[in-house]
């Protein structure tokens, strides 16, 4: 009698306790799908109630158990990230076996979601709202050579004072539409005067980068991540009256969209807060034969004094399908920085690590991007594949390290060494 008691006492301890929407699957749809799938955000469709959910589920396991979703193409082979979107293989298994009980709702209330109050910005640049840029709804045969599906637009902030900007917020009245952002701060007018080349149109068809500054030098944001935010302890410094530049990429989303943007800048930066710089690690010019589905292009660069690095935005066209960053030091120890062995543009948003990697005077960083121009490339925009002759100033492929000085007074030496790197490679015959 008593074994019979002992074992239905222990058969009810590992019977698991099935899931609900209320009690369990609903946090999790919160915490991994609310950003996209909400009013205003990127994604196709809404994933907050239950009606929401429960009528994909089946469809929501199969993505995230392949891992299409949530979107998220950084390698964990790399250093550690902030805000990595990933859902747990556990996550995926309640989802199942929610699905597998019936989907029961459950009991008692549902989380209450919460905005997270009203947040004053310290400065804002935004374009006229009078004067959308229009998005057609279909897409036309230009849209596919891979140079016409992104506008740059200038916001002017009008900032009387200097700042010192820890974090950016952009919004957009096409959240769907909108691919990608990458940003510049620009003190000297530039991009305003390629504004003004067509002043019946908002913006203007060329790049984001500013002189030497690539586009992306202060962040850039894909579908879902329409915040930049520095780590603790840094900060961009910005002069007075400064253009925020938004080189956008956008596609048609089936129906005509009317594009405006905003960006607000937040200071709140500490006492001893260091200011951000950028070394650049590119490859100026890519010369590809058509079906060449393994091409490499590489870079190495001896860093000239100590820096931090707190993160990095990589830039590449969509022919690319891989690349990777690391550096090695002076006793020959290699640490692999960030990798994407999958990459994809409209999500090469800006990654920060969860703690500065700090780089000696001498160590190399060696960069490595992968092409491939053939049409085993489901993203290459030349397609039918053909002969590639790709240039750009600040880099045709490139990763921007967002790094701190180690000694401030070093700040001007790796501003002009930097610099004088864009230059020689400019010189260079590639």
């Amino acid at each position: 009698m008593i074994e019979i008691l002992l074992a239905t006492v222990f058969a009810q301890q590992e019977e698991p306790r099935v899931p609900t929407w209320k009690q369990d699957v609903h946090e999790i749809i919160l915490s991994n799908c609310m950003p996209c799938h909400s009013s205003g955000g990127a994604g196709a469709f809404h994933l907050l109630r239950y009606e929401d959910v429960a009528g994909r589920a089946s469809f929501i396991v199969e993505l995230t158990r392949n891992g299409v979703m949530p979107p998220w193409t950084v390698d964990d082979s790399g250093l550690p990230v902030h805000h990595k979107r990933s859902i747990s293989k556990e996550e995926i298994e309640t989802i199942q076996r929610w699905i597998d009980a019936g989907k029961p709702e459950g009991d008692g209330a549902e989380i209450a979601i919460c905005g997270g109050g009203l947040v004053i910005p310290d400065a804002t640049g935004h374009t006229n709202p009078d004067t959308p840029w229009i998005i057609p709804a279909e897409s036309a045969a230009r849209w596919h050579k891979g140079i016409r599906d992104k506008r740059t637009f200038v916001l002017p902030v009008n900032n009387p004072n200097p700042m010192k900007v820890t974090s950016l917020k952009c919004s957009t009245t096409a959240p769907r539409a909108v691919q990608m952002v990458c940003f510049v701060f620009d003190h000297q007018g530039r991009a305003r005067m390629f504004d003004g080349w067509d002043p019946d149109e908002p913006g203007y068809e060329m790049m984001g980068d500013i002189g030497w500054v690539p586009s992306g030098a202060h962040g850039k944001i894909g579908p879902g991540s329409g915040v930049v935010s520095l780590p603790h302890g840094f900060h961009w410094e910005v002069p007075p009256n400064i253009d925020v530049v938004a080189e956008t990429h956008f596609r048609p989303t089936g129906k005509i969209e009317q594009l405006s943007l905003s960006v607000d800048l937040f200071e709140d930066a500490i006492e001893g807060s260091r200011a951000v710089q950028e070394i650049v690690s590119m490859i100026r010019r890519i010369v590809i034969e058509a079906d060449d589905d393994a091409f490499v292009a590489t870079e190495h660069l001896d860093i000239p004094i100590a820096v931090d690095v707190i993160g990095i935005t990589p830039r590449a066209g969509a022919e690319c399908s891989g690349m990777n960053i690391s550096s090695t030091n002076s006793e020959g120890t290699k640490q692999l920085l960030l990798s994407y062995s999958d990459w994809d543009p409209h999500y090469g948003e800006t990654v920060f690590f969860t703690k500065p990697f700090r780089l000696m005077k001498g160590d190399t960083i060696t960069s490595a991007w992968n092409f491939n121009n053939s049409d085993s490339n489901p993203r290459n925009p030349f397609v039918p594949a053909q002969f590639i002759d790709l240039a750009r100033k600040t880099g045709v492929a490139n990763f921007v390290l967002h790094v701190a000085p180690v000694q401030v007074e070093q700040a001007s030496d790796l501003y002009e060494w930097n610099l004088s790197m864009l230059r020689k490679r400019q010189r260079a015959v590639q």
